[in-house]
């Protein structure tokens, strides 16, 4: 008896601990891995940035993402992405053929990813073929998306289709289901009229997060292509578990709650990614980290170089040699053009804005007939990076200016020449003043040229000056109906009609050939090498870098000449009358004239009551 006893309390004993392993075995299972990135950007080679020392390091890379992603899968991981991939490197030019971002993605086996406004950087059209060329993709979703009916609205459609993207996506993981769905950040290029359109997303991000409850989700996550900070009024919009936030955001904005919202961010570029351990069913966070990547860090998957060489190969045959460029270093930067304190304030790339400046300049074949030195002209949001000490290659100096489509179909925007008077330079700088201010990215910035304004006079004829270099390092003010040559792009000249009527600038802004005739098809104006190609932004410098000394090695090197930032704008405070009343219109002359008027009015009427009033008393006395 004692010993059926015994063996009873052995088996009661083995089975609470058998179930006692299958509740922890279970709780494990409970647990889904989230990992995600984004902001990739095009980033698929290793990317040099500097750390808070002002040091350049070596990180990211398509390559060692891949093994670090491996290392870090469980048998019930999601892998996501919040937009921005597709832009910003010279892999890009093989978008509309080969969709590489998109492909390599796939294989580093991406479950699904979101669309940033940055992926639509050469048009609505051109990323819908990236989407039809893309053979293998990811799920894509974007929920605040909608296309209107012209060709390029067409192209996008077409694409979207054949990508089978949608607004949200159903992740089957282990017995749970994962709902994801997109949102980007809404933007006026992107508005009533454009081919695509970003809708409001707190509406779209209500019907999908109610459509993925209704499916079955047990976990929401929204992934969402924004610098905004502020998430209260989409978390009250919609049932959302995870917000895993793109864009730029500072460390301490990187893991926090809105209600009962989880917000997440990682690092752009690929240099790190996010790891989220979470429970569906509770909806409690077991884990959460930041993973840096690196060569340093982790080894290169086998297969994602390969196709990485490939891709080497046919931006060689396709983009590199039209340029007459290679893989070798174009040039060599004793120094970064930069800090890691004024690239993290946004304000970073005034010296790289120079440095491409000189280059068109540098690009264009002076005639015998000009009456003045050349200027050039850009946005400061054409200048999308910068140079870090060391080696530049042609994908760094892409890297700096990858904005913009030619009509070659080769991204980059395509340089023109033109011809304006001091008039038109002094009321397209007029114009820069009124609509853009000091952080503006559409602000202009010029090569070999400056303004100088006053706050004292009235608000559409605050310019006192434009100045141009004469000779090296002199500048002298703008002559009004002399023709200078002006080195651009097509976009710019564009916007000169729209940003008159906006500034309600009253002077004429006018373009010109090189005979002084109005110029309005500014294409027949692009400048072209030897051989016939266009002339991009980026690839003008690799010609001006032949131009810079040679180092003992061979490699040209960067001038000092890009350590400090050129003035662009200058202030004054000046009550000087010549600063006052030069180039003065009639608003100026009216601004005066009632400044003097009225202190004269009202001295003359007090004149005229004292006299009254003496003369009253003067009648009191007599009386």
């Amino acid at each position: 008896m004692k010993k059926w006893i015994s063996a009873c309390m052995v088996l009661a004993l083995t089975a609470a601990a058998t179930d006692s392993l299958y509740i922890e075995t279970k709780a494990d299972s409970e647990e889904v891995r989230i990992l995600f990135t984004h902001d990739l950007r095009d980033h698929i080679e290793q990317v040099k940035t500097l750390d808070e020392q002002n040091a350049v390091v070596y990180s990211g890379g398509y390559e060692y993402l891949s093994t670090a992603l491996d290392e870090y899968r469980t048998e019930q991981t999601v892998l996501l992405d919040a937009g921005n991939f597709s832009a910003g490197t010279m892999y890009a030019s093989l978008n509309s053929t080969k969709a590489p971002d998109l492909s390599l993605m796939s294989q580093m086996g991406y479950d699904a990813v979101s669309v940033g406004l940055d992926d639509f950087t050469y048009g609505a059209g051109k990323f819908g073929e990236m989407l039809s060329a893309a053979g293998s993709h990811p799920a894509l979703v974007l929920a605040n998306v909608s296309a209107g009916s012209d060709s390029e609205a067409n192209g996008f459609k077409q694409g979207w289709t054949a990508a089978e993207g949608s607004a949200y996506t159903m992740i089957e993981c282990g017995e749970y289901q994962i709902g994801v769905f997109g949102l980007c950040d809404p933007d006026e290029a992107y508005g009533e009229g454009a081919p695509i359109t970003i809708t409001d997303p707190l509406a779209a991000a209500s019907v999908a997060s109610a459509a993925l409850k209704k499916e079955g989700a047990d976990y929401i996550i929204c992934l969402y292509s924004t610098d905004e900070d502020n998430y209260e009024e989409l978390c009250n919009a919609a049932e959302i578990n995870l917000i895993i936030a793109g864009g730029n955001h500072k460390a301490e904005q990187k893991y926090r709650k809105q209600g009962n919202t989880l917000i997440v961010s990682s690092d752009p570029y690929g240099t790190s990614f996010g790891v989220l351990d979470i429970e569906p069913s509770t909806k409690n966070v077991k884990n959460y980290e930041i993973v840096p990547v690196s060569s340093s860090l982790y080894g290169a998957d086998g297969s994602i170089t390969e196709a990485i060489r490939g891709y080497q190969s046919e931006i060689n045959d396709s983009v590199m040699r039209r340029f007459s460029l290679n893989q070798d270093p174009i040039f060599r930067a004793g120094y970064s053009l930069t800090t890691f304190g004024r690239i993290n304030s946004g304000k970073g790339f005034a010296e790289a804005a120079d440095l491409l400046t000189d280059s068109m300049i540098e690009a264009y074949n002076a005639p015998e007939s000009d009456e003045a030195k050349p200027v050039s002209i850009i946005t400061e949001g054409m200048v999308t990076g910068t140079i870090l000490q060391g080696n530049v290659s042609a994908n760094d100096l892409f890297s700096m200016a990858y904005k913009g489509m030619g009509t070659d179909g080769i991204p980059g925007y395509n340089l023109v020449h033109v011809y304006m008077r001091g008039d038109d330079l002094l009321a397209l700088c007029e114009m820069d003043l009124i609509l853009h201010d000091d952080n503006s990215p559409e602000k202009f910035h010029f090569g070999r040229m400056y303004y100088e304004y006053s706050m004292n006079r009235p608000v559409t004829n605050r310019v006192i000056d434009v100045y141009t270099e004469e000779a090296d390092g002199y500048y002298i003010a703008a002559t009004g109906d002399r023709l200078y040559p002006v080195i651009t792009t097509v976009d710019i000249l564009q916007s000169i009609e729209r940003m008159k009527e906006e500034s309600k600038v009253s002077a004429e802004c006018n373009v010109y050939d090189e005979t002084g005739r109005p110029v309005s098809d500014f294409e027949v104006m692009t400048m072209r090498s030897g051989d016939g190609a266009a002339i991009k932004l980026w690839s003008a410098i690799s010609s001006y870098a032949a131009h810079f000394e040679r180092g003992k090695d061979g490699i040209d090197d960067l001038p000092d000449t890009y350590k400090t930032a050129r003035k662009q704008r200058t202030k004054t405070s000046s009550l000087n009358l010549i600063k006052l009343f030069k180039h003065a219109n009639q608003a100026t002359f009216d601004l005066y004239a009632k400044s003097v008027a009225i202190p004269v009015g009202v001295l003359i009427g007090l004149n005229i009551l004292v006299w009254l009033i003496n003369l009253k008393k003067k009648k009191e006395t007599n009386a």
